[in-house]
């Protein structure tokens, strides 16, 4: 998939994350995601890498320390080569 139909795809509905060199459909798994459907739909169209080894996080980060990254288990990895 290029660029462009990745785009494109995104522009027409198309529920696509990007993890390392996959590019994944999480429309049927976004309603089941452990961590709630939010962390899913705000990344539509973007690289889940950082938040899938846990090297980033979107939420806790206002409060005196920074919040935390959460590291996917190997169960994680079993879904996500599911998708």
């Amino acid at each position: 998939m290029t660029t462009q139909e990745f785009d494109d795809a995104i522009k027409t509905g198309s529920k696509l994350v990007i993890l390392d060199d996959m590019i994944l459909n999480v429309g049927d798994f976004i309603n089941h995601h452990p961590g709630g459907r939010f962390v899913l739909t705000h990344n539509i169209g973007r690289d889940i890498s950082k938040f899938f080894y846990g090297g980033y996080n979107l939420e806790g980060n206002t409060g005196s320390k920074p919040g935390q990254g959460h590291i996917h288990s190997n169960y994680a990895r079993m879904i996500v080569n599911k998708l």
